[in-house]
């Protein structure tokens, strides 16, 4: 098998009605958690597996637009604990374009910072429902 060395950007993301997000992020990802408890022994199988649940969080870095009223860090606040709508391309320069979609909780993020500087704020959005992978 060879090496493939998959890369962001250009790409795109949308959260609901933002869908010129992507212009402000620094750093996308998915990221998987997996939450376990111990199986339950029986008698006919004192050693079960463990019961694994596996959730997904959107997070990433976008440079700061707060002047923006229609920027990312707005949206953000005014929608915080509203589930949107994603769709997010890492990169449009690949073909097939792999895109992921679904459903995110929206979290305020921090604003502010050091004077003089280019600031970001981190965000984290927790995956609501499945995550969907497409190819086109």
């Amino acid at each position: 098998m060879s090496v493939v060395d998959s890369r962001l950007g250009p790409g795109t993301l949308s959260l609901g009605t933002l869908t010129g997000a992507g212009c402000q992020m620094s750093n996308v990802r998915l990221v998987p958690a997996l939450d376990e408890t111990e199986g339950t022994p029986t008698l006919c199988d004192p050693a079960p597996p463990p019961q694994v649940t596996e959730s997904w969080t959107l997070e990433g870095s976008a440079v700061q637009d707060w002047e923006d009223a229609a920027g990312f860090v707005e949206f953000c606040r005014i929608n915080s604990g509203q589930v949107v709508t994603f769709e997010w391309v890492p990169s449009t320069a690949v073909v097939p374009v792999v895109t992921y979609s679904g459903s995110v909780q929206v979290r305020s993020v921090e604003f502010g910072g050091d004077v003089a500087v280019q600031a970001t704020s981190d965000f984290s959005f927790p995956v609501v429902g499945d995550l969907s992978r497409t190819e086109a």
